[in-house]
């Protein structure tokens, strides 16, 4: 990512919520690390995930580091509705789309792909919503949340699509941006969540309600 900041800079001026975050912020650590045993199906070697990246900031930010972002030209979009409310963004570059959908093929016949087909973007269509629905169970695991999302549909370009989402949503909106590597081999994913209205402001409450309410049973016991 070209995000560069410091901590203290980032947090104290546009987090609303720094503890909802940070509870986030290690679900979505817990969701990576079940992605990876759920992506064992599908691929003839085990993959390394890791969260490298969380970053919760203004939406006019995402657009500036997008367009410096290599790793975001292609990828699926979902319109999410239920207790959070929003647009959710898989993203990758063509070369990772092509690493993906030739690990697969591996299994099959042993020659590496060159260009996507609508078979190669049905397959790419199932890993999104293995990944989205893992984080979905990683959330209502620990919080019970009730979302309902559209079929992943394929984008072409993504700063195009994120750009036409500007005209909806207002540059200052806060936007959730996690960053996927994976090694062995190696490439990277962003999972954006541009939130609808106060939703995402409003799960985070819910969720640091539910850790204080965790915490003092645990202490009661």
């Amino acid at each position: 990512m070209a995000i560069v900041m410091r901590k203290g800079l980032f947090y104290s001026p546009l987090l609303t919520n720094e503890h909802g975050v940070n509870k986030l912020e290690k679900l979505y650590q817990t969701g990576v690390h079940s992605l990876k045993y759920k992506l064992s199906s599908f691929f003839p070697q085990s993959i390394d995930l890791e969260l490298t990246g969380f970053f919760f900031l203004p939406f006019s930010w995402l657009i500036q580091n997008l367009e410096h972002t290599p790793t975001a030209e292609i990828g699926f979009h979902s319109r999410v509705t239920g207790d959070l409310k929003g647009e959710l963004y898989l993203c990758f570059s063509r070369e990772t789309a092509m690493e993906l959908v030739s690990l697969e093929m591996k299994r099959k016949r042993p020659f590496r792909k060159f260009f996507l087909n609508k078979i190669d973007e049905s397959f790419l269509s199932e890993l999104t919503n293995i990944l989205i629905n893992t984080f979905w169970h990683t959330l209502h695991e620990e919080l019970p949340t009730r979302w309902w999302l559209t079929p992943p549909v394929m984008i072409q370009n993504v700063m195009k699509s994120i750009q036409l989402a500007s005209k909806i949503y207002s540059f200052d909106r806060r936007v959730l941006l996690a960053e996927i590597s994976a090694y062995r081999p190696s490439f990277k994913m962003e999972l954006i969540f541009i939130p609808a209205g106060e939703s995402l402001n409003h799960f985070l409450a819910k969720l640091t309600d539910h850790m204080v309410r965790s915490e003092l049973e645990e202490n009661l016991f």
